[in-house]
């Protein structure tokens, strides 16, 4: 009766450990609300992940946001690594046209709030 227990009670522990476990290691990444683009250490501007549109950085860069992802459709750069980058969307991913010293990060929403306050 004791071995019966303890075997229940070993088993009923590991199905919690797996659960646990799984919860962890399957915890979905937090997804973005909006890109920040930036062009030499200059903010560029904010965007919606939430609405498909192509940004003209300039006449050299494009950036597409389609199904709440935003990836570079049109660099003018020698080795293209920045297309090559492909979609984004999980906070704190990034598109980097070293080139054209240009970063596209994806922010969490409250992030791109303009205060008012110039640094």
């Amino acid at each position: 009766m004791k071995n019966k227990t303890l075997r229940n009670d070993l088993i009923i522990l590991g199905v919690l450990v797996v659960l646990i476990g799984g919860f962890f290691l399957f915890k979905p990444q937090q997804q973005g609300a909006k890109i920040i683009i930036k062009r030499n250490d200059q903010i560029e501007g904010y965007y919606s992940l939430d609405e498909n549109q192509i940004i003209n950085i300039d006449d050299e860069n494009k950036i597409q946001i389609k199904d709440h992802a935003a990836f570079m459709i049109k660099a003018t750069c020698p080795d293209h690594l920045c297309i090559k980058q492909g979609k984004i969307n999980k906070k704190g991913a990034t598109i980097v046209c070293l080139p054209h010293h240009l970063v596209v990060e994806v922010i969490e929403g409250n992030e791109g709030k303009e205060d008012g306050k110039v640094y």
